[in-house]
Parts: C-alpha cells; sequence; structure tokens
C-alpha cells in the first residue's frame, strides 16, 4: 500500500480540530502527515509540535497549492467552512477526505461536496467514529440475525441539556440518524413538529445555529422519519430536560427484543431479550461487548480507567480513518463515505420543513440509493 502524503486543517478558536481528530493520523498506515494549517499563529505552533511536523501554513489554500495532498484531514467542528475546504481538496486531486462532524450546513452544500468528489474520484468519509466501534458490528450482525425479531423502531434522544431542541439534532443527532439510516434504510418521508417556548416555530424562528452549525430553531423536537426497510426512527430533544448523558443514545424496539446504544460509552450498547413492553417478569438490559459476548452483572465487567475507556473510543475513530485509506486502495465508498453524511442532512432539513409546513414531506433518497451498490443506507434485502 503506498504512504498518501496527508495534511490537515485545523481552525484554533473556530472549531479547533474536532475531536482531535488530526491525531488519528500519525503513523496511520498508508499515510505519511506532511503538513498542517491553522490561521492562528499559536494554534498552528501548538499544532506542529503535538504532530511532529515541521511544515506549517497560515494559510489552507496555500497548503493545498504547494503541497498537492493526496489525503485532506478538515479538522474544526465548526462547519461553515466544511464544504469550501472540501471542494478545494477534491478540485486539487486529493484521492480522500475525512471531515469531521456534522458533514455540511446545508443540501445544496452537499450537493456541491459531492458533485466535486464524484468529478474527481475523491473519497470522502465523515468522522461518524461510532458507527465503526466492534460493538456496533456486533449490534448490526444481531439486527440481520433477528435477535430482537422484527425491527419495528427506533427511539432516539439527544443530551437534552442547554442544546436541546433544534442545536441538540444538528451536532449530536446527526450521530443517531446515522445510524437509523444505516440499519433500517433510507428515510423516505418526515413528519416533525418544532416549538419554542409551547408554540409552534414559524419561518422567523429559523436562524443560523453557534458553532457555524446551519439553520435550526425551537427548544423542543419531536420528529418521525420513515424508513425503506419498513421501519420508523423517532428522535426527541427537550432544552434542559435534566437527563444529559443517560438520555443520549438510541433504543432499537424489535419484536422480541430491544437493543440500547449509548454514543461515546462503554459499554458501547445493551441487549434486551424481551420486547421492552414485556413487564411481567424481571428481563435484565446486558451488555454487549466486542466479541458479541453478553453481561448482564456489570459488576463483572473488567475495570478500566478514564484513559483506558478513551483510548478504546479513540481506536474506534483510528478505523474510521483506516477505513478511508482502505476505500481509496479498493475504490469503493467508505462506511461513513459522503453519501451517508448526506443523508443526516437531508434528515435534518426535513425536520425543519415538516415543522414549518405542518405535514409530512418526502425526503430525498439519493443519498444513499446512489451509489446504490456502495451506500450502507440501500435495503437491507440488498445485503
Amino acid at each position: 500500500m503506498p504512504d498518501f502524503k496527508t495534511v490537515v486543517i485545523g481552525r484554533t478558536g473556530r472549531g479547533d480540530y474536532g475531536h482531535a481528530i488530526d491525531e488519528l493520523f500519525v503513523d496511520l498506515p498508508g499515510t505519511e502527515l506532511v503538513a498542517v494549517a491553522d490561521e492562528s499563529a499559536e494554534g498552528l505552533a501548538a499544532a506542529a509540535t503535538r504532530l511532529g511536523l515541521g511544515r506549517t501554513f497560515p494559510d489552507w489554500r496555500r497548503m493545498l497549492d504547494e503541497v498537492r495532498p493526496e489525503i485532506v484531514v478538515v479538522c474544526m467542528r465548526h462547519a461553515d467552512c466544511h464544504a469550501e475546504m472540501a471542494i478545494a481538496a477534491a478540485k486539487g486531486g486529493a484521492k480522500g477526505i475525512f471531515i469531521e462532524k456534522p458533514f455540511v450546513r446545508s443540501r445544496p452544500e452537499a450537493d456541491a461536496v459531492i458533485a466535486a468528489c464524484a468529478a474527481s474520484g475523491t473519497k470522502l468519509s465523515s468522522a461518524f467514529v461510532n458507527r465503526h466501534s466492534p460493538t456496533y458490528a456486533v449490534v448490526r450482525e444481531m439486527v440481520d440475525d433477528r435477535r430482537i425479531g422484527r425491527l419495528l423502531e427506533f427511539r432516539g434522544r439527544g443530551k437534552e441539556d442547554h442544546r436541546g431542541g433544534g442545536e441538540d439534532l444538528r451536532v449530536l443527532g446527526c450521530h443517531l440518524v446515522d445510524m437509523m439510516a444505516d440499519l433500517g434504510g433510507a428515510a423516505q418521508w418526515c413528519q416533525a413538529n418544532v416549538t419554542l417556548g409551547g408554540r409552534h416555530v414559524t419561518e422567523q424562528d429559523l436562524s443560523d445555529g453557534p458553532e457555524g452549525i446551519g439553520k435550526i430553531a425551537g427548544d423542543r423536537i419531536d420528529a418521525t422519519w420513515g424508513l425503506a426497510d419498513g421501519v420508523t426512527g423517532h428522535f426527541s430533544s427537550v432544552r434542559e430536560a435534566g437527563f444529559k448523558q443517560p438520555a443520549f443514545g438510541l433504543t432499537l424496539v424489535g419484536s422480541s427484543g430491544a437493543i440500547h446504544i449509548r454514543p461515546d460509552h462503554l459499554p458501547h450498547a445493551y441487549f434486551r431479550a424481551a420486547p421492552l413492553w414485556r413487564t411481567d417478569k424481571e428481563i435484565p438490559w446486558q451488555a454487549i461487548l466486542p466479541d458479541g459476548s453478553l453481561v448482564a452483572d456489570p459488576a463483572v465487567l473488567p475495570k478500566k480507567t478514564d484513559a483506558e475507556r478513551s483510548a478504546e473510543r479513540r481506536e474506534w475513530a483510528r478505523r474510521a480513518a483506516a477505513d478511508l485509506v482502505d476505500a481509496i486502495v479498493e475504490d469503493r465508498e467508505p462506511e461513513t463515505g459522503m453519501h451517508a453524511s448526506r443523508s443526516t442532512v437531508l434528515m435534518t432539513e426535513a425536520v425543519f420543513a415538516s415543522a414549518l409546513s405542518g405535514r409530512r414531506i418526502a425526503v430525498d433518497r439519493v443519498a444513499h440509493d446512489d451509489p446504490p451498490t456502495e451506500a450502507r443506507g440501500a435495503s437491507r434485502e440488498g445485503r
């Protein structure tokens, strides 16, 4: 495998380096990290030291022009520059782009990025790292093997802190809707209710969210999508609901069992060997381990330090970065590629469109049907 010449774009004070995704490419097989760009002199110096790089640029455009990288890592979590940087990287001849979530701010931006990448043959992967955990692969197999019976619906909630409502959907809900579409098929329609202070939002309430995340509205969201495989997906978020981290997650509701996924948490998922409505006896939630084994008693789980847990979660992100490299070599769509990333944008925008129109609306299927042989969101019958 060739070592792809790799550069990092950070933006200290305006999204920084995301969840330290610049460090994912240090000594990553198949890559050679050669340069970093940051408009902040202090941030640039710190990144150069952290990454062990001697070549630095205060202007990311100049870096792309002079270095002509093969992989570009767009790190900042603020999405207001993602599309511009990704398009420039693709037009500059990059073979791969790794980009922090949220992907971009709007459908037009997503379409422009995909058009640029399609024209240049560039592979793009978003940092939806929860889909790269070994436990998530086990969950996918359990669903395919009907361990929870027929998959009926998804129930997702955000962190419901001060960001509850529109911001929660944009920043954290993207993880959940990405998993919904991966496990349940492409979104077909959306019906949503968005309120602010108890009243339905209007066009005047729609405004640019913080951190360049795009248009948002509301302090409460209740949204439902109809997915391609006949499953419904739900997401709710209420500002300052008082739950925060314990509430953030996605429950897979089956006819004979359930699975609950806790993003960025260890254990990553739990299994219940009975439907949620079975209350006539005690049926425990069992932790799903990366090897597929189940543990009902958390006391028997290996004790891990915070550093060990962080390192394990960090490995999910390394797997996401490695998947991009493999996708370039194998000429395939990355697991969390640009079509799956576009789907999260469409599903999010459909929520606000439905709420403002007061009706159920159709959701464009292109995000997962193009290319139909590659995208994870295609109907599970085709796998």
